[in-house]
């Protein structure tokens, strides 16, 4: 599995298990819907500020999204 796959995958189950929809992890994270779904699915390549975002919001260590 690449690393795009895998971030996704758990940002994902980060995100299920807050109970938030993608709209409020985009909107905590401050960035759009549409490119938090891409990131999901693992079709974006986000930067490191963009992850430690993602992360920050959803209150893990960025490592954690890479397990």
């Amino acid at each position: 599995m690449n690393w795009k796959a895998r971030l996704g995958q758990n940002v994902l189950k980060f995100r299920t298990e807050k109970a938030w929809s993608q709209q409020a992890l985009a909107g905590e994270a401050n960035l759009s819907l549409r490119y938090l779904a891409g990131v999901e699915r693992g079709e974006e390549n986000p930067s490191l500020e963009t992850i430690v975002a993602i992360a920050d919001a959803l209150t893990v260590q960025p490592g954690r999204l890479f397990e």
